[in-house]
């Protein structure tokens, strides 16, 4: 064999196992197969570069190196030799039979490694195993010896699902643990929360009792109306009148035109009337639409005359004074005990019971204790309590309120 080939080689299958690349690139690997043509010496070669690359420790680059190991498996019998001869190690390093010598990081990767693998020799045995012993030997010891379930799409060997099952048993115990203390700190508590939250709920209450709301004025309460006032009504008010004025002069001219049959008209109107027949009509249209857009405006349906100022109540405002001085110190310390002590510890059980998945009455009762502290710190925050400035002061080892 050259030593350029022997070198191109070593470099080829250096840059395909450190690329970090899932797939092959496909020219390099052209190339490998076409060096490899030339000499059986090349291919032992390349054979050992390849299990030198499946012993580092990264699964990235064992992936790689079994990647190439199949493309020349299926292509190279002088390979094939080689590769089975060997075939406990190439199992060890690629299936991880040896549950001592665990498949190196990153896990996902190691993962995909195993399951190609064990799907890889499955197919060399339906091709190969009645030409080449070892191989057949190989896959029966998978299949009979590690229980290596050659249907399962993860391939997982006894050795992997044993470390799965002793994980999830050290899991579940933590979780009972968690559970067992969990419930032992409700129970202990439990009391003194329901004592808290009953104490703040009267403290409250007799707050807001003591609170007296302003009086809205009545529509009964004006002193005055605008009309006596003699004050501007609005818009629609007053144009509410105007067509009401509009018929009274109508009804007027009536009552006083008399004669003529009653039409009111003067002697020699008539002809007047004929000749300016077009303009009466024009007249009578916009004596219509008058009367037309006064309704509308009456009625309120479409004005742009006037603004509409609306005021909200600000809701529950409390201020403390010299009278209710002892409950608002009473609700301070009520809210800063259920805020630092009672609903961290509420929140931390409803993890741990969700989490591991207890029994629902037990995790019902936890989450019912967090409700009544979020809605009675609501509740706190709603009746907005003014407090006085506080200075605290440690005598003789208590905090006293000043």
């Amino acid at each position: 064999m050259e030593l350029s080939h022997r070198e191109r080689l070593s470099e080829l299958v250096e840059q395909l196992t450190t690329s970090g690349q899932s797939q092959l690139n496909e020219n390099k690997m052209k190339e490998i197969k076409k060096i490899c043509k030339t000499s059986n010496d090349c291919i032992d070669h390349l054979y050992h570069t390849v299990m030198s690359q499946l012993n580092q420790e990264h699964a990235e680059i064992r992936l790689s190196a079994f990647q190439i190991a199949s493309e020349l498996f299926s292509r190279s019998h002088y390979f094939r030799t080689l590769l089975v001869d060997n075939f406990q190690e190439f199992l060890e390093l690629t299936v991880e039979t040896d549950s001592e010598q665990p498949l190196p990081p990153p896990k996902e990767v190691a993962r995909k490694l195993r399951s190609l693998a064990v799907q890889t020799v499955q197919s060399w045995q339906a091709s190969y195993g009645t030409a080449y012993k070892k191989l057949a030997l190989g896959y029966h010891f998978l299949k009979q010896v590690k229980k290596v379930d050659f249907q399962d799409a993860e391939a997982r060997t006894v050795a992997e699902r044993r470390r799965e099952e002793e994980r999830q048993r050290r899991r579940e115990a933590m979780y009972r643990e968690r559970v067992e203390a969990a419930a032992k700190d409700m129970e202990e508590s439990y009391q003194e929360i329901q004592s808290t939250l009953t104490q703040m709920e009267s403290c409250m209450r007799l707050l807001s009792s003591d609170f007296e709301p302003p009086h809205l004025p009545t529509s009964g309460s004006s002193a005055t109306n605008p009309q006596q006032a003699g004050e501007e009504q609005p818009c629609c008010s007053k144009d509410l009148q105007e067509p009401a004025a509009g018929e009274q002069k109508m009804k007027g001219g009536d009552e006083t035109s008399g004669g003529g049959g009653g039409t009111g008209e003067e002697p020699g109107e008539e002809s007047e009337r004929e000749d300016g027949g077009s303009a009466a009509e024009e007249e009578e249209e916009e004596e219509e639409e008058e009367g037309s857009d006064a309704f509308i405006r009456s009625s309120g349906l479409i004005t742009h005359c006037y603004n509409l100022d609306l005021e909200l109540s600000p809701g529950l405002h409390i201020k403390e004074t010299e009278d209710n001085e002892a409950v608002v110190s009473t609700v301070i310390d009520l809210h800063r005990l259920m805020e630092s002590k009672h609903l961290p510890a509420v929140r931390g059980w409803c993890q741990v019971l969700t989490k591991s998945g207890a029994e629902q009455q037990l995790l019902q009762r936890a989450l019912d204790l967090k409700s009544l502290l979020l809605a009675a710190l609501e509740k706190h925050r709603e009746l907005q309590i003014d407090y006085k400035a506080r200075v605290h002061k440690a005598v003789s080892g208590s905090l006293l309120h000043f």
